[in-house]
């Protein structure tokens, strides 16, 4: 599908509208996915950070001549 062709549909209800609608473990499965989620966020932007703050540190480390018979 081309991404021109693409649309977002967002749907806004009340939370007492939400809650009937939906059974308590589905709330409960929703609200522990939308964590997991956020989780698996944060986890790619600690790894990004780490890989800099890797990289920063073997820029600052001074550089030795080794002498190649």
């Amino acid at each position: 599908m081309a991404a021109d062709k693409m649309r977002e549909i967002r749907l806004s209800i009340p939370e007492e509208l939400f809650n009937l609608c939906l059974p308590q473990q589905t709330q409960q499965h929703l609200s522990r996915a939308r964590k997991e989620f956020l989780l698996a966020i944060r986890s790619i932007i600690d790894a990004r950070i780490e890989m800099i703050e890797k990289s920063e540190a073997r820029k600052s480390e001074p550089r030795r001549k080794i002498k190649v018979e």
